[in-house]
């Protein structure tokens, strides 16, 4: 099952980010996200969220289209995102995009990364896209997918990060580790359509530049 998270954040240019989107199995849409659905062009299955930022005549729309709502307070410990990802992997969704899960509040930001790994920890082939970037989580093997020439960044999420290998990008890596306080993988370039990142341990992060 395909689904999709839609997030309050940014899309970027929302005409770019339709071209590279399948088909959706189902759709979680994240409270205020409830802006980007008709550029999207996307129906929820269920909107969840504490509705703190939400347009409330968009919400009564949807609510009257018969589409799940669900509820939260506002003082709770779960992102709407997560509470999002919760709903999909519940679904039994074997791959996920996050969509809206990048913009100006760089906690949220990082926070939707944090939900990369619980997205691919419960067996989910997951993903942030942006019309900029997209960013995929790993802490077993990394397959890239690109063009030659493309930006792609390796960075590290937490200490004791160890690459065992790298195939397919100009700045090889060979057993190494990877430094919380060193950017050493920044702006790596794919050499072709696909590479490969072999990851001995720890959680890595790949930020594959659209622009």
């Amino acid at each position: 099952m395909i689904a999709a998270i839609i997030s309050n954040g940014e899309l970027g240019d929302v005409r770019k980010i339709k071209k590279g989107l399948p088909e959706f199995d189902f759709v979680v849409c994240c409270d205020g996200a409830l802006r980007h659905l008709e550029k999207l062009g996307l129906l929820p299955d269920i909107i969840v969220g504490d509705f703190d930022s939400a347009d409330p005549v968009l919400l009564e729309t949807y609510r009257r289209k018969g589409i799940g709502i669900r509820t939260y307070p506002v003082d709770k410990d779960e992102t709407d995102t997560e509470l999002a990802a919760q709903a999909v992997i519940k679904a039994g969704a074997d791959r996920v995009f996050i969509l809206g899960g990048l913009g100006s509040r760089w906690d949220h930001s990082y926070a939707n990364v944090m939900i990369l790994v619980k997205l691919v920890k419960s067996g989910i082939d997951a993903m942030i896209l942006h019309s900029h970037n997209r960013i995929i989580v790993s802490n077993k093997t990394l397959s890239l997918y690109g063009t030659p020439g493309q930006y792609v960044s390796l960075l590290p999420l937490g200490e004791n990060v160890f690459i065992h290998e790298t195939k397919g990008l100009k700045y090889q890596i060979k057993n190494k580790g990877l430094p919380l306080d060193t950017p050493y993988g920044i702006s790596n370039i794919m050499l072709g359509n696909k590479a490969e990142v072999k990851i001995a341990s720890g959680w890595l992060m790949a930020v594959i530049a659209e622009d």
